[in-house]
């Protein structure tokens, strides 16, 4: 098979010859410089040109403004109908659909599944555009432009969802953090309230235009409260299943009918810190527990940095090559 196929069948409830693959580099198509340089030294190739990966990510044109284009916008944050007309120009996705069907092309032509990731998301872009502290302010106080702006953002990445999906990407997805590693970053009602309908309406865009591509959702942290949530909007690849504070055997148990597994190699402890024999016997457990009868899609958990060694890296890979087929763990 080959790596599209391989997703392709686990996308399909289906099980492959052999687990789909990557680095989360590659399927975001986002690189610290690190991991270039690193690459470069070891092999004088790209990431993405080294091993076997089943899954490339394409990138989205950004949404480029005037300066001082979101001072104008905050301005009129008193004012929902005035923040509404100031807020549409920069709604407007502005691909050059051509632009994004050679970039699937390209990852097809490579025999991988091609994964676009939104630039925009409904919970996680106001920290970059509002900032941190001063959005979860404007949480604790619920204040009535919210609404409006969160409207604005879901109709963005919808925008995006339909070009790549057009475009006939296998997976669309967006990066929204809803959590830390001790659990939500708000309420769950608050989420449930402002930001769960705006996440169904990406998910029903990406699905729109019926090319078969399906949603991607990551979010870090400790995330198990609303994983139902997810489910019932129609998420249909959940990542990263952090080990370090989600049991990916667990969840596997809880919602492994309902959902596919993106990552769950944990990037804190054995990437970095570990042996390549731990790294090794994580890959393991994974296809025995996560991995178990399809369903799974292993990546890292998180994009590499500077602490984690080549040995790893390369035993990640001899790890998935030794263990990953399911003859194995039929």
């Amino acid at each position: 098979m080959t790596g599209r196929e391989r997703v392709q069948a686990v996308l399909a409830g289906q099980v492959p010859d052999s687990v789909p693959r990557a680095l989360y580099d590659v399927a975001i198509d986002t690189y610290n410089d690190t991991t270039i340089e690193l690459f470069r030294e070891k092999t004088g190739k790209h990431p993405r040109d080294c091993f076997r990966h089943d899954i490339q990510g394409v990138r989205l044109a950004r949404r480029e403004m005037e300066k001082g284009f979101w001072g104008h916008v905050w301005q009129a944050t008193g004012d929902p109908d005035e923040l509404r007309r100031r807020l549409r120009p920069w709604v407007k996705n502005p691909d050059d659909p051509a632009r994004l069907r050679a970039q699937v092309r390209d990852a097809h032509g490579r025999g991988r599944a091609a994964l676009a990731v939104g630039l925009v998301s409904d919970f996680e872009t106001p920290f970059g555009r509002r900032g941190r502290e001063q959005f979860f302010l404007d949480l604790g106080m619920e204040e009535p432009w919210l609404p409006v702006f969160i409207d604005a953002l879901a109709e963005a990445a919808a925008q995006d969802a339909r070009a790549a999906a057009g475009a006939g990407a296998d997976l669309f997805g967006i990066g929204d953090d809803l959590g830390s590693q001790r659990g939500l970053l708000i309420h769950p009602d608050q989420w449930r309230r402002l930001f769960k309908p705006a996440l169904a309406r990406i998910v029903a865009a990406t699905k729109e235009p019926d090319t078969g591509t399906r949603f991607f959702l990551h979010t870090d942290g400790l995330v198990t409260e609303v994983v139902p949530d997810f489910i019932e909007v129609g998420v249909d690849v959940l990542n990263p299943i952090q080990p370090e504070v989600m049991d990916p055997a667990q969840v596997k148990r809880d919602y492994g009918r309902a959902l596919k597994f993106l990552g769950a190699i944990s990037v804190q402890y054995n990437l970095p810190f570990g042996a390549p024999e731990d790294v090794a016997r994580e890959v393991r457990e994974r296809m025995d527990t996560i991995g178990a009868g399809g369903g799974y899609i292993m990546t890292p958990s998180h994009m590499l940095n500077a602490d984690i060694p080549w040995e790893n890296i390369k035993a990640f890979f001899e790890a998935a090559d030794r263990y990953g087929t399911y003859e194995r763990t039929a």
